[in-house]
């Protein structure tokens, strides 16, 4: 839930831009666009009742609008330090709320003292926010506690740092923190900065108790959020009920405390219940990059190189048989014999020779044709075309492709026709030939020369060989698929290439021994380049036994398969383990699931990248109600997140017990024992840590980053 606390509307002090100033209609624009729930208008030395009820009307059905204005303080006469202080209201009470800021400013219009400041407004139920560490004009700690004693309710006493990473350091040392947009245009407002409550309030009260960690108004709003209990078995003799929730749940404590037993076995539960569950376990992240590497089961897809199989052609080069022209002791025998039989002298027929059956350029492209207009009327039985085009225009379709079918096998009748008349006129005029021999001591002139014959079976192997040969040299094709970003190398793809045999190739890419490939290859060239020697029919027997012993009957053997990582710039880069780790774990965050099972994620990772890059993913899954259960000893990921649920392990003289609790009342108790329990901000600053000390130095190097 999102809401900005700190929010200008009017440009009220010397220094504030035009900006600021806003129109109802613009600022529900943006209310709008920002997704904003809660808005407190916070102008600087002013509160507009009018405008402020305007503006409460203007976005009544998607956001609250609280009162509130941004004041120059200091805390005594004596004090030098100066402060802004934001006040916001309870809606409930904003007529007095303007009230007391009209006597605030009736006779003072420059710094207030901080007493005074919490004396005018002790009875309008506020709550106090001032700018704090690197926001200036900042409060001083000494200052902030002073605050607190004047309000006499540490709750209803807020502070505002700069941004989020301070934000998160503070709110890990129980600081009450907040941050609002302090909106200086308008026009860019969604481009702020505002605070995500992770459990959604309904009114100023409830902000109130939350802030003070009530447990009842905790367990009330977490009640409101959808949860699911698994029966939770780490050991086989050790149950354990646990309540997860479709967002963030963290499994945190010690090493060897069970961690990773306790998120195997939720993910096991999660999967009986039929959700689709991906895990990422770091210390695995090698094996796992490798299998992305991997192209076992990928299967050769020729679309995508543009080609043919070929199985025509391999089965053409199989059946093909050589053949040699008429001997020329048949034309010896029929100029000897052609004056024995006056009567078949007469026969002139006997002396024919076979018509030549040559296809018109047109008869491919009609046996084509033939076979598409089948396919398309296939195809055109499983499209409801009724929920596309009108009855009519089906009725015109359906008529139109009657007639182009028609016509097509019109012309595939009539090429068929030529070509079996002369099928038939060459049986004739051998048969004729045949019984008039037999019937006479006469030898016919023979048929044919055998020369078309002989060169046109040389010809359609020359073809079928070029075609492969050809097919064999297209372009590589590549599929690039992103895994994730490195920080100063950008986009990393896996290109997976597909590419055919040639001199850069190696054996891995190829199921078929590569040394196989290369001689099929080899001996294609050689007949190619001997198409009319005498021993080609040799070469041939000899190219098919090795095809037939290696069982290669297509070109797809002849397609080889790589996988390579490669930049944007499409430059192969071989990531370090840490990066492998990276890359692999946004690709599961990436990946669409019910569940989300992270062992230990920032392992090999540095702090900033979990936060910068890790953490906002998390979240994102989070705000799409996907489960996400991670084990991790990463502040950043156990603390920042503010998860529903924190399960908390420790081992203790021997037995291992285990915590459940969260943030929000800042406790954690013992699933076997009520009684137990412990605060769930020291136990995170303890395990997560390392100590109190090494949090508040690392606090100090987080804040030295933002000054």
């Amino acid at each position: 839930m999102r809401i900005d606390l700190h929010c200008h509307t009017k440009s009220t002090k010397k220094g504030d831009g035009s900006g600021r100033n806003v129109t109802p209609e613009l600022f529900r624009e943006k209310i709008e666009l920002a997704d904003v729930k809660i808005v407190a208008i916070t102008n600087h030395n002013a509160f507009d009742i009018n405008q402020y009820n305007v503006l409460k009307e203007t976005v009544a059905d998607i956001c609250q609008v609280w009162p509130g204005v941004e004041l120059d303080v200091q805390v005594d006469e004596m004090s030098k330090n100066k402060f802004h202080l934001v006040i916001i209201c309870n809606p409930e009470k904003s007529v007095q709320f303007d009230e007391q800021v009209k006597k605030l400013f009736f006779k003072n219009t420059g710094i207030h003292y901080l007493s005074d400041i919490c004396e005018k407004f002790s009875q309008c139920d506020v709550i106090y926010m001032p700018h704090f560490h690197n926001k200036k004009p900042a409060i001083s700690e000494e200052d902030r506690l002073k605050l607190i004693s004047l309000v006499g309710d540490a709750s209803r006493v807020f502070i505002e740092p700069r941004d989020h990473r301070t934000l998160g350091v503070l709110a890990n040392n129980n600081f009450n923190a907040l941050i609002g947009s302090d909106v200086k245009d308008w026009s860019k407002y969604e481009e702020c900065t505002f605070t995500e409550l992770r459990l959604p309030i309904g009114n100023f009260l409830e902000l109130i108790l939350l802030a003070k960690r009530d447990s009842k108004v905790v367990k009330t709003l977490l009640d409101n959020k959808p949860s699911i209990f698994l029966i939770c078995k780490p050991h086989e003799s050790v149950n354990l009920k646990i309540e997860i929730y479709p967002d963030i749940n963290i499994i945190f404590g010690q090493k060897g405390t069970g961690k990773t037993a306790i998120l195997n076995s939720i993910y096991d539960e999660m999967c009986k219940i039929g959700k689709k569950c991906i895990r990422y376990i770091a210390s695995e992240r090698t094996d796992v990059f490798s299998q992305l590497l991997s192209t076992k089961g990928i299967e050769v897809d020729l679309k995508k190189l543009s080609i043919d199989s070929c199985e025509n052609e391999f089965q053409f080069i199989k059946d093909w048989k050589d053949t040699n022209p008429t001997n020329l002791s048949d034309y010896i025998n029929w100029l000897r014999t052609r004056g024995n039989s006056n009567n078949k002298a007469r026969m002139r027929i006997t002396e024919a020779i076979h018509e030549i059956f040559i296809a018109s350029s047109m008869y491919e492209i009609h046996q084509t044709d033939n076979c598409n207009i089948s396919y398309i009327l296939d195809s055109l039985h499983n499209i409801k075309l009724d929920e596309y085009i009108s009855s009519s225009e089906i009725e015109q379709l359906q008529g139109l492709i009657s007639i182009l079918k028609e016509n097509i096998h019109e012309k595939r009748k009539s090429d068929v026709i030529d070509k079996e008349s002369v099928t038939l006129t060459n049986w004739s005029i051998d048969k004729i030939k045949s019984i008039a021999d037999r019937n006479s001591d006469t030898v016919s002139r023979p048929s044919k020369s055998g020369l078309y014959d002989f060169a046109s079976r040389r010809l359609n192997l020359y073809i079928a060989i070029n075609k492969i040969l050809d097919f064999m040299n297209n372009p590589e094709h590549n599929e690039r698929n992103l895994i994730g970003i490195l920080e100063d190398k950008g986009k990393i793809f896996v290109n997976t290439k597909y590419r055919m045999l040639c001199s850069d190739s190696n054996k891995s890419e190829f199921r078929d021994k590569i040394t196989i490939l290369r001689e099929i290859k080899k001996s294609l060239k050689n007949i190619l380049a001997d198409i009319f020697a005498e021993d080609i029919g040799s070469k041939v027997n000899k190219l098919n036994e090795i095809c037939s012993e290696n069982s290669i009957s297509s070109i797809k053997p002849f397609v080889g398969i790589s996988k390579q990582i490669i930049t944007e710039d499409e430059l192969e880069y071989s990531p370090s383990n840490g990066e492998k780790g990276i890359l692999i774990l946004q690709k599961t965050l990436n990946e669409e699931a019910d569940a989300y099972f992270l062992d230990e994620p920032e392992l090999g990772m540095g702090n900033s990248y979990i936060d910068a890059n890790i953490r906002p993913l998390i979240d994102g899954l989070a705000k799409q109600r996907k489960f996400i259960i991670v084990a991790t000893h990463n502040a950043n990921i156990a603390v920042r997140t503010l998860p529903y649920v924190s399960i908390f392990r420790i081992h203790d003289n021997g037995r291992y017990k285990t915590y459940v609790g969260n943030p929000f009342d800042d406790k954690l108790i013992n699933l076997e024992d009520s009684r137990d329990i412990k605060s769930w901000i020291e136990e995170s600053i303890l395990s997560l840590e390392g100590s109190r000390e090494a949090f508040y130095e690392r606090r100090d190097i987080y804040e030295s980053k933002d000054n």
